[in-house]
């Protein structure tokens, strides 16, 4: 569904893009989806793909995850993922973990970091 990510310092988007506890789904030239999540001035970005069913957490609106007190939640089947690592809390993929892809603030932009990115 989705393939690699893009390279590190490619720009994600805007930082006000992001409001503060919400989530915004970027699509990239190739298809690629990520998610990128946000609370406070910390950013986290993962594949958009539920590790349950292997498909988008965002069934009902192309830009954004329904979210709720620093989680993410799938809209298929309500897998309920943290913000800060992607782990799964709640629901039929509890105790996975969506596939983190790093990335940093840089002169209030979002761009993909150097670290260990998605495959």
């Amino acid at each position: 569904m989705n393939g690699a990510p893009p390279p590190a310092g490619s720009i994600v988007c805007a930082f006000a893009e992001v409001a503060d506890g919400n989530s915004h789904v970027v699509t990239f030239a190739d298809g690629f989806e990520l998610i990128v999540v946000r609370t406070g001035d910390a950013v986290f970005g993962y594949v958009n793909e539920c590790k349950h069913l292997q498909v988008g957490l965002n069934l009902l609106d192309d830009h954004a995850c329904e979210t709720n007190a620093g989680t993410i939640l799938c809209q298929y089947h309500y897998a309920t993922y943290r913000f800060e690592d992607g782990y799964c809390i709640a629901g039929p993929c509890q105790g996975d973990s969506l596939t983190p892809v790093p990335l940093a603030v840089r002169a209030g932009r979002i761009v993909i970091a150097t670290g260990s990115a998605a495959k």
